[in-house]
């Protein structure tokens, strides 16, 4: 389903598009998570580590491409609020050739470059050769993984969210059983359960590309593959800083790994079980943003400002809320929720403990995202991507300059610090840099307004007889 974003009321456009989001992006990291939870029960804790230590790294890789899609995907929204369909075609295929080439050179180094990676995070000799097997496999299938979101960003560039969330939870249910096929019945391990992952991912991509080639509007010919290298360096403009936002985030993420690891395997195993459920605790906020980023490319695509200001001050409004709800429940129940992570073992009752102070001491600090993804998701929609990179260039900063001082006081208290410190200093420079921009743009608009009119009045003087321009 098509929706135009720049008509009607903002705070029931946004539910209506991010509620399907939401839904999907729970979805997506619930099955995540049933890896290592299968693998956890399968296999034992060591091997749920294993995976809990490739996170990061994969979040570096992953998140690289993520970003270049989700920068394509802006100038699809604001073709496609501006009514130029014939554009928004072409710009739809350049990302697909863009997509491939980055899939191709970035999954490749990663593939070679893992093992080392991972010695350099200072990954337990334990958790090594999992670790290694697991990453290897999944970027030598990141294109499904790449190419699932990337035709599930062009859907919601058009205002579609629900289609993309019937094919996550396709690709959910059929993760959930091949994992227990491959890890339970086969034995197949950590190996099974990356496989298990990447199936699951190509089909959630078919169902898109069945769904995008039934809407006209996102028919391609052959025209729209003939090479434009304007449009290219426009996307690549928008794409290469949200890339380089998310790998500047994953690296100061990787480091943080490397500081726990560090620390020993308890708190490897507590990081890893606690990430897992941050990680879903933080979609709502996530999730809004991304709704936002569309609705603000359409709008401002319609010239629409009133529109963004209303709908980031709404969204913001609805992340307050879910972050107050996701706190409480943090507090109350994730010593359970540990629990059923690691899988009740006996002799994991400290880690139980660890993971449930990680992910009670970051939920208290969610309503910083909920400040932080509208933002940085509005500025994004509008085009301006180079602050979005630089807060991360700050977030980074102020994560390594911590991370590497605090835990010497603190142990891992200090690594939670560090973490919510990060998300409050991006946060800062995002909120100014959003108002600096609404300022020029209305003060433009104005402008624009009154040049318009003195045009108008110019026209209706009547002409003097006689006179010939």
């Amino acid at each position: 389903m098509v929706r135009d974003m720049t008509k009607g009321s903002p705070t029931r456009l946004i539910l209506a598009f991010a509620l399907p989001m939401l839904a999907g992006s729970i979805l997506q990291q619930f099955y995540n998570l049933a890896d290592s939870v299968i693998v956890s029960w399968g296999v034992g804790v060591n091997a749920f580590t294993s995976i809990g230590c490739t996170s990061s790294m994969n979040f570096f890789v992953i998140g690289f491409i993520n970003g270049l899609t989700q920068g394509f995907s802006i100038l699809i929204s604001q073709y496609f609020g501006a009514k130029n369909l014939e554009s928004m075609r072409k710009s739809i295929a350049m990302s697909i050739c863009l997509s491939a080439i980055s899939v191709i050179v970035v999954s490749l180094a990663a593939a070679l470059s893992s093992e080392g990676i991972l010695t350099l995070m200072q990954t337990p000799d334990v958790y090594m050769e999992d670790a290694v097997l697991y990453s290897r496999i999944v970027y030598g299938c990141v294109g499904c993984l790449v190419f699932y979101n990337m035709t599930s960003s062009i859907l919601r560039a058009v205002g579609d969210s629900r289609n993309p969330l019937v094919a996550i939870i396709l690709s959910t249910l059929m993760n959930i059983g091949l994992d227990l096929l491959f890890v339970m019945v086969f034995h197949w391990g950590v190996a099974g359960a990356a496989i298990a992952t990447a199936i699951s991912q190509v089909m959630a991509m078919c169902y898109n590309l069945v769904v995008m080639s039934r809407l006209e509007i996102l028919r391609l010919s052959k025209k729209d593959f003939k090479p434009d290298f304007s449009m290219v360096r426009k996307m690549v403009v928008m794409g290469i800083p949200m890339a380089f936002q998310n790998s500047v985030t994953a690296m100061g993420v990787m480091i943080l790994q490397g500081v726990v690891n560090s620390l020993g395997a308890l708190y490897s195993a507590a990081y890893a079980a606690g990430c897992k459920v941050v990680n879903i605790i933080q979609q709502p906020n996530a999730t809004f943003g991304m709704a936002i980023t569309t609705y603000t490319g359409q709008n401002l695509g319609a010239g629409k400002l009133d529109r963004i200001r209303k709908g980031v001050v709404r969204c913001i409004g609805i992340n307050m809320v879910i972050c107050t709800c996701l706190c409480l429940c943090m507090i109350f129940f994730s010593k359970p929720i540990a629990g059923f992570i690691v899988g009740f073992d006996p002799n994991a009752d400290q880690i139980i403990q660890e993971a449930s102070n990680y992910m009670v001491f970051l939920s208290l600090f969610l309503w910083v995202l909920g400040l932080l993804w509208p933002y940085r998701s509005a500025l994004q929609g509008m085009g301006r991507t180079f602050m979005p990179m630089v807060s991360g260039g700050l977030e980074l900063a102020i994560r390594i300059s911590l991370v590497l001082t605090l835990p010497l006081f603190m142990g891992f208290w200090g690594v939670m610090t560090a973490e919510v410190s990060a998300w409050t200093g991006a946060t800062i420079m995002l909120i100014i840099d959003y108002y600096l921009v609404i300022h020029k743009l209305k003060h433009a608009t104005d402008l624009n307004h009154t040049l318009l009119k003195k045009k108008e009045a110019l026209e209706k003087v009547p002409a003097i007889p006689g006179k010939h321009s």
